[in-house]
């Protein structure tokens, strides 16, 4: 699942390509997502500008001047790709694209593709309660302002939850997946099965450096591609070539310590970490 910064990639992407031009036409091949496409969004943002991109935790928002914006989430196979001027047919997957033109007449079109479906893209008005409901649950974000170690430390520190589900739960940090959780874990050498509550201050301190550390290092490769992801232009990230632990199983621990990488299902996900740096 494309998780903060394979998301950061596509929105910083999608809003160089598109920010401030007008929507010319909309099309929705398929209204059945996870979330049912709002049957009004061709009269919604059809000939209205887009006055910018940008994400809040794994979703992306698309911005519009008549007060509406479009909420998108990549699901598990989900993708946005851009096409300059020679637009190809429809294919399978290709559940909505919005067409614009440039003053240069240049025209553009970005598509939603998600073959699985268990991502969603869909109009709010951004004074509707749908729209706030969507991010009123979520915590802060680990590379924002606010997000300070005493606020972590403090959301951490009380719990009696493996560190963890912790971290995974987007109500207490938002943006973090399995992917960046394990490799943060890794860094800083603390075991994904120590509870929250066990945690010292200065192993929150070195927890909070090494997800700011990896996210913005994998936000910088342009995310992980291990299956399906790509940004806009189709390209993959690089951030794979980077995992220590992540998808390792059986690999020896980068830290010659002589151990081997090991992976355990933790509440119904896969954990993989080294039994040895991380006790």
């Amino acid at each position: 699942m494309p998780e903060l910064p394979e998301v950061e990639t596509v929105t910083t992407g999608l809003n160089f390509a598109i920010k401030n031009l007008i929507v010319k036409k909309v099309y929705v091949q398929r209204y059945d997502l996870r979330i049912t496409v709002s049957k009004n969004i061709k009269s919604v943002i059809n000939n209205v500008k887009v006055i910018g991109v940008q994400r809040r935790a794994k979703y992306g928002i698309i911005q519009f001047d008549n007060n509406y914006s479009i909420i998108f989430h990549l699901g598990m196979s989900g993708s946005i790709v851009i096409e300059r001027n020679k637009f190809k047919p429809f294919q399978k997957h290709d559940h909505i694209a919005l067409e614009f033109k440039k003053n240069n007449n240049i025209k553009i079109r970005f598509i939603f593709k998600d073959p699985r479906r268990f991502g969603f893209f869909n109009i709010y008005n951004n004074e509707d309660l749908s729209f706030k409901n969507i991010f009123k649950n979520l915590g802060p974000e680990p590379l924002i302002k606010g997000f300070s170690i005493k606020l972590f430390y403090e959301n951490i520190s009380k719990r009696q939850s493996s560190i963890k589900s912790l971290l995974l739960n987007q109500s207490i940090i938002s943006g973090l997946g399995n992917i960046y959780v394990c490799e943060s874990l890794f860094l800083a050498k603390i075991s994904p099965f120590a509870l929250g509550c066990d945690l010292s201050l200065k192993n929150i301190e070195t927890l909070y450096s090494k997800i700011e550390k990896v996210l913005k290092k994998a936000i910088r490769e342009g995310g992980t591609t291990l299956q399906d992801y790509k940004n806009i232009s189709g390209e993959i990230g690089y951030f794979q070539n980077y995992l220590s632990v992540y998808d390792k199983e059986d690999n020896k621990c980068i830290n010659n310590c002589s151990a081997f990488i090991k992976r355990e299902i933790q509440n119904g996900r896969s954990t993989y970490y080294c039994p040895t740096c991380q006790k």
